[in-house]
């Protein structure tokens, strides 16, 4: 599964997309072989047919998220999508059967590097779970961390990344498991991990990815992060307790 790119948007990514049909409609043009350049501009039309198909399997895809998980019904979402309620409930089944079958709705054509793994922390306290808010709103909320650099294991990444967002040494203690986030495409790392003093206000030190750091409930951050990872929800759930209070 392809991941995102810091920075990057739609609009950035289509714009290049473009140019890059332009260019390799100009190398057609200009090559020398008219067979070699007529059997160019035939995958071309293949690789167009193709992003065809996939654009129309992701738009399925995001009815569905829409659906299932921003609470749209049916009519709402065909007034958004200016669709037929009929047309709308189409698109969504057939997301909900591409998601259970594939998963991601994009192919990787296996010629794209791949993106360094990200590692995050579940510190938790008797003032609740470390979250952080990003700017870019990619994902919106997320726990303390980043990505592992070349020659680091997770907890390394952890233990530097952590205190220079939020201010907190800390202790990489548990891992949790990998998953790839269902948003991003990315490979993610979850540690569970001590701070340094037992429930230490943090600070906001990252000003250029992140907007906010805090504490939070169960029930908080159970409804900013929809998608959270099942093991780290039930670790959460133990030390925090189900019904949203802190353990004691």
């Amino acid at each position: 599964m392809t991941g995102y790119r810091k920075g990057t948007s739609p609009a950035s990514e289509l714009r290049s997309i473009r140019e890059h049909v332009a260019l390799a409609g100009a190398a057609i043009q200009a090559w020398p072989d008219a067979r070699e350049a007529f059997s160019a501009v035939t995958e071309l039309g293949q690789i167009g047919q193709q992003i065809s198909v996939e654009a129309g399997t992701l738009r399925a895809w995001l009815a569905a998220v829409m659906t299932d998980e921003r609470g749209l019904s049916q009519s709402q979402l065909a007034a958004v999508l200016g669709l037929t309620p009929g047309r709308a409930g189409q698109l969504v089944r057939t997301g909900r059967r591409q998601h259970e079958k594939w998963g991601n709705p994009m192919t990787d054509p296996g010629t794209i590097e791949e993106q360094p793994h990200i590692a995050l922390a579940i510190i938790t306290s008797s003032r609740g779970v470390l979250i952080e808010h990003r700017r870019d709103g990619i994902p919106p909320w997320t726990f303390p961390g980043g990505e592992v650099s070349t020659g680091e294991t997770a907890a390394d990444a952890l233990t530097r990344r952590v205190p220079q967002e939020t201010g907190i040494p800390i202790t990489a203690v548990t891992l949790f498991g990998r998953r790839v986030h269902p948003r991003t495409g990315r490979v993610m790392v979850y540690l569970a991990a001590n701070a340094a003093e037992p429930a230490p206000d943090p600070q906001l030190l990252d000003t250029e990815d992140l907007d906010a750091v805090e504490w939070a409930g169960l029930d908080e951050v159970r409804d900013r992060m929809p998608d959270m990872f099942g093991p780290v929800r039930e670790h959460l759930e133990a030390i925090l307790g189900p019904a949203g209070r802190f353990a004691t």
